[in-house]
Parts: C-alpha cells; structure tokens; sequence
C-alpha cells in the first residue's frame, strides 16, 4: 500500500479510511460588501509557510498537516473495541443531538468555516469497564513498537476545538499520559481547550513524570470509562495541534517541514464513496508541482526570496526521494527510480504532491512507500478504490508541469546562485529529453504527454499523445537551460527547437489558433479529443475548433513562450506569410470571454474552454490572468497598444473577484465563479471542463499567482 499522508486513520482517518463527512455552513453573502483588495501575495506566503507555523494532529479529513493515524484502539475487556466509532470526516451539524453530524445522504450540506471535524463516539460501559483511541505513529505502532516517533521537545501544551451533543466527559492524553481526571461534561457548542502537556499525568509504568517529547509516538488520545460514561459518549473535535516548539525547525533535512503550498483551498462536505466526487472532498490536500513553480518565480519578482527558496528546497527534495510505491521510471518501462536522495542524473516530478510534510517519518506497512519518500495527494474514496479505500490524485508526470518546474529551479539558481538548483533542473531536462522524446521520427516530431494519473503501478505506460502547450512549456524551459548550463547550450537549444517546430506545425492559419496537439492514430474521440486533422506516421492532429477541442493555454501559453523567441517571432509559415503573433491573441478574446451574474453581480473574463462540459457556464480566472498578461506581452513585442485596454478591463475583472466572488477571502483569487454559484450545491461549484480538473469556487493558488503576474507584467515564461 502506498502511502500518501503519513497522517492516515487506520480505521477511517486521513489515508485510507472511508471518510464520513456531514454538515452544511452558511453560504457567503451574496454581494459582500466591497473593501479594497489584500495583496495578493499575502495569501502565497501564508500557503508557503503553513507546514512551519505549526503542528497538526487533526486539521480536516485527508489534510496534509495531519499527523498520525487513529489506529491504536484500546478497550477493557477487548470486546468494548465494538463500542468505538470513527467518523474523520464528519461535517458538523449543531441540530443533530445525536450524533452531531450531517448523514451520509445529505449532499447538500456544506461547512465554509469548520471543514470537516473528527467524531469519537463509544457505547455504553459496563462497571469497570473503558475504551480509548491513541492517534499515534507510525501505524500501529501501540502493537508493533517499533519506528520513529516525532520530536516535538518544546512544546508546551496542546489545543483543540471541542464540543459533544450529549455532554460527554471524557479524558485526552499525550504520549500515553492523560489528563488526572475526566473533565467536566463537554459543552454542546464549540470550546476551546488547551491541555498543558506539564500537567498530564503518566502511568507508573512508563516511569516518567511528563511525557517523552523527543521520541512521541502517541500524539493524542480519547477515553471514556463507566464511571464517567455509562451511557456511552460522543465527542467532536477540530483543530487539533501543539503549541510552536524549536525542535521542529531543525528537520528540514528529514522531509518533516519541507513542503509544497496546497493548490486549492476546500471546505467541509458530505463525502462520497464512488465518482462522481464533490471537488472539495478531491482536492482537499494535493500540491501542483505547476502552481509550485509559479509561486516561486511570482516570490522572486516581489523580492520574497526566503518563501521561495522554501519551496524550491521542496522541488528538490521530492526529485530524490520518490514514492517506492508509485514512482517515475528514470528510463520509460523500467524499474529504476530517484530513491532516498539518490543524486541520479535523470528524474522527473510527479504532477502533483500532498502538502504539507513533503517525506514520509516511517515505513507503510507491508507496501512499497518507505521513510523518507515523498508522499504523494490523494483522498479517501472508500469503494472507489477497493483495495485501499484512498485514490491517488495527479500521481502521474508530464512533460509541461517539469517543464515549469526547471523554470522555477533556473530562477532560484539565479537568485542565491546555488548550483543545487540548475543540477536540479538539468536533471528534469534530461528525464524529459530520455523520456518524452518521439523516437521514431516519422510524425509531427515534440515530446509525448508523459504518463498518467490516477495510481497505476509502475512502471507506467506512456502516453504518446502530444501537446502543444506542453511542448511550448518545454521550449520555454530547454531555451532557459541553454542559457544557464552554458556547456551544453547547444545541446538544449536543439532540443527546444524540437519542441518549438512542433509547436508551429499545430498552427492553424486560417483561424489563427493553434489546435491542442495530437493523439495516437485511431484513438477513439471523445471529450477533448477530436482526431480529425492531418495523419503523419503515428500522429493525428487533435484539429476540431468546436468546444470540445479547443482551449485558451495552447494559445496563451505558446504566444508567451515563442513569441519573442528568435527563431519564431517571424516565422515564415506554410505558403509564405509571416506568423503574426496578434492572431492567437485576438482568437482567444473573440472565442473564450464569459459574462455571468451572481446574484446582482456581473462579472466578465475567459474560460479554458468556450462552453463547458456539463453545469453551469463561468469563468477560470487563472487563464483571464494569463490572457492579460499575453496581451501586454505583444504589445510589447510589437511595440503598440493595441490590446491594453482590453488587458486592463480584463485585469479590473481580476481584482473585482478578489473582493465580491464568492467563497473567497479578500487575499487570494478564487479559481473560478460560476453562474449564481454561491446557490449551487457542492457537486457543482466547479467549472467542468476537459483539461483541467474542474477548477473550483475556491481559493487557488494559480488563480491567485496569475493575478499578480498580470499586475506586475511578468511573463513567467520568458527566461529567468
């Protein structure tokens, strides 16, 4: 079994377990009051900074910050274990006396503020007898006794949210020790409590006074006796965590507080066990490797050069310490991969990580993950994945997303001048080349996609479609390693250039568009797949313009990473006229703008796609941020103004949804806003589409670096 969060409930909790989430929070006004705008980049460096500001035991279900797994079940007699219940996704419902959570069936609900809570629940208890549960690690560890506990010396007490719909007392603990006495009944509403570890008391046994924090295993726990609780008891709690501590800051080089910034912020929902999934339940914790590397490059233009060196520091460590259980092939069809900071000269990224810790502390089970490896995103999804009731999310690697992290990694070498980050991105460059490349030089030439997603054993098959935007990614970053590693300058930039005349051959003339790529001969339309242009050898044009098969970045993203490109600027096209970079730009404003209403509210900016797949019509406010700054850049290129006062609705836009889109935060962007979105249920508060996963009604990372690109007229694309 691979594991995915180092913070999973081995009955159900974070990693594996079927997560029960219930409850349904106020829905934002309608039309907020409007205050002026946060900058942006605040909400960057709170994302970048998260995993160092604190120790979670509980965050949210399937959270990266979580930390251990509830599986140290303890009754007396044995058979009270049946008395306990688990539920590490409860949405909070205040009405239910009961159980205190929404029920399984009530889609509807959604919890804006809380997200998910964790549920204790125990039967009744005869004279004399109890039943408790330790969130300990590793998994297990109460039987086995063995790995690695956290180090945590400094700590002074621990704190969480708390509160039972039947007054339960009950007692908590840490590292085996527990509060003297049962404390008062619980309130019904939600309180906060802090538990100074000083006062925790620890059986004679252990022979310590205090609990052992340089070595903890048991991080939390829950009991209930007869005395207290004859009856049985529920109890909820949310926000679980110790107080900062200066032993934590010292293990960077373990993995333990290295991480990525979460892509997406989610809110609590009614979880779901089999597809179709509610978008919060699906992105509640997976790291983009691509929204990564713009927040790096984003950090360095604004000056913030420690935040991106964390996150550059992050990259680097994920490129060596692959998931044993679900790794990257260095060479396509073999079993080698970048294990336990094994320096190799060839490696690519997974598309995305969990946020979060960026290394596992221990071993997983009897399966392939190992201390050490670079955990990878995902969520609980119970039958939907049978085996291990977790479903991996972006576990697979493209061509584009590395790409976009040598970018990164070339900025960062730029800017503290350390030769770890341009070896780094040397590295991607070289996985890409020996494993993307199309060997058979009889299509279109370019790179393939790269493999997919969705946990497939390694090794993974390829996937030989091409496209345009990937490869335009990958001129882009081979162009920038030409210029860094100055003794192989000739070596990259032929390699660009295979990326770059591909990109070319997807032009479309006569729309002045460029079709999104190609696909294996006789690959099967559907969905953004449209084969119906031009064969050669193996490929076939992915060509229709209709909305199925066409979107905004193999436009935008080509125009900002060929268009002032030598070799491009004035390339002389089939039949004899000159590319005029003007024409992807113009295609994207006639074909992508969107006006839709929320409430009283109109808002107006582009789509990936024209019209979407199913629900409602919106608008993907990171691809707007990208149009603005395309069309900036050639104006720039061609020396006018022709597009700026389009650039500067589009942006005016932009920083109108900061502030009045709903469920955002006044600090970042939220990824899309949708048609009276804030009345859709939770399934549709995101904008579905074919090439992106559903980009949702929430704070994201991309939305929110693109709008500060687009204000400061950064073309990330360029060379660093």
């Amino acid at each position: 079994m691979i594991a995915h969060t180092g913070a999973t409930f081995a009955v159900p909790l974070f990693l594996g377990l079927t997560l029960c989430g219930c409850w349904g929070g106020s829905t934002p006004p309608l039309t907020p009051t409007p205050v002026a705008p946060s900058t942006p980049s605040g909400e960057l460096q709170a994302r970048v900074t998260a995993n160092q500001n604190g120790f979670y035991v509980y965050k949210d279900a399937d959270s990266g910050f979580n930390h251990g797994f509830p599986s140290g079940w303890f009754a007396s007699p044995i058979s009270n274990l049946n008395t306990i219940y688990l539920d590490a996704g409860c949405v909070d419902d205040p009405s239910d006396t009961t159980m205190g959570c929404y029920p399984s069936t009530d889609t509807s609900a959604l919890d804006t503020v809380r997200g998910t809570v964790l549920r204790f629940s125990f039967g009744a208890q005869a004279p004399g007898d109890y039943a408790g549960v330790n969130i300990e690690e590793p998994e297990n560890w109460g039987v086995l006794q063995t790995g690695t506990g956290y180090n945590l010396q400094g700590a002074t007490s621990i704190t969480f949210d708390v509160r039972s719909p039947d007054g339960a007392q009950v007692s908590f603990g840490v590292g085996e020790c527990t509060t003297p006495n049962y404390t008062a009944p619980v309130p019904s509403t939600w309180t906060t409590m802090t538990i100074a570890i000083s006062s925790l008391v620890c059986p004679t046994s252990l022979g310590i006074e205090h609990p052992d924090l340089s070595d903890l295993h048991v991080l939390f726990s829950v009991g209930v006796n007869n005395q207290y609780s004859p009856n049985g008891a529920t109890v909820l709690l949310d926000n679980i965590q110790f107080t900062l501590f200066p032993a934590r800051a010292t293990q960077a080089q373990k993995g333990e507080t290295l991480s990525l910034p979460l892509s997406n912020q989610a809110f609590g929902v009614v979880a779901q066990s089999s597809s179709p999934f509610p978008p919060d339940q699906a992105n509640r914790n997976f790291a983009a490797i691509y929204e990564s590397a713009l927040t790096i490059q984003t950090l360095i233009n604004q000056g913030d050069a420690a935040d991106a060196q964390e996150v550059a520091d992050a990259l680097d460590y994920a490129l060596y310490h692959d998931n044993q259980g679900d790794y990257l092939s260095t060479v396509p069809g073999t079993t080698s991969g970048c294990f336990s900071g094994v320096a190799v000269t060839q490696c690519g990224l997974h598309d995305a990580y969990e946020s979060g810790d960026i290394a596992l502390l221990n071993d997983q089970g009897s399966g392939g993950a190992k201390a050490g490896d670079s955990r990878l995103a995902g969520f609980t999804c119970g039958a939907a994945s049978p085996t291990t009731g977790y479903c991996l999310v972006l576990d697979g690697a493209t061509g584009g997303n590395n790409a976009w992290a040598i970018l990164a990694l070339l900025a960062e070498y730029k800017q503290s001048g350390n030769v770890k980050y341009l070896n780094d991105a040397i590295t991607i460059g070289n996985w890409i080349e020996m494993s993307l490349t199309d060997p058979t030089g009889t299509g279109f030439g370019g790179y393939y996609v790269g493999y997919p997603d969705g946990g497939a054993p390694p090794p993974k098959t390829l996937n030989k479609g091409k496209s345009t935007e990937n490869n335009a990614d990958i001129f882009a970053a081979f162009t920038a390693l030409a210029k860094f590693d100055t003794n192989n300058a000739a070596k990259w930039m032929n390699a660009a250039n295979v990326a770059g005349d591909f990109v070319m051959k997807m032009y479309d003339a006569t729309n002045g568009r460029f079709n999104t790529g190609t696909v294996p001969v006789n690959t099967t339309p559907g969905s953004g797949t449209c084969p119906t242009g031009a064969i050669k050898g193996n490929d076939v044009i992915n060509a229709d313009s209709s909305p199925d098969c066409d979107f905004l970045d193999s436009d935008t993203f080509t125009t900002l990473a060929m268009a002032g490109a030598p070799r491009y600027s004035s390339y002389q096209l089939p039949g004899g006229a000159t590319m005029d970079w003007t024409r992807p730009v113009q295609y994207v404003l006639n074909t992508f703008a969107q006006s839709i209403t929320v409430g009283s509210q109109p808002f107006r900016g582009l789509d990936i796609v024209s019209t979407p797949v199913s629900g409602a019509n919106g608008i993907a406010w990171e691809f707007t941020g990208q149009a603005v700054e395309t069309m900036r850049y050639v104006d720039q290129l061609y020396n006018q103004t022709s597009f700026e006062s389009q650039a500067e609705f589009y942006l005016g836009q932009i920083q109108l949804a900061q502030t009045l889109a709903p469920f955002g935060d006044n600090q970042g962007v939220v990824a899309s806003t949708l048609q009276n979105g804030n009345t859709l249920p939770p399934f549709d508060q995101c904008l579905n589409t074919p090439y992106q996963n559903c980009p949702p009604e929430r704070v994201g990372l991309a939305a929110t670096n693109w709008m500060i690109l687009a204000e400061q007229q950064v073309n990330p694309l360029a060379e660093p």
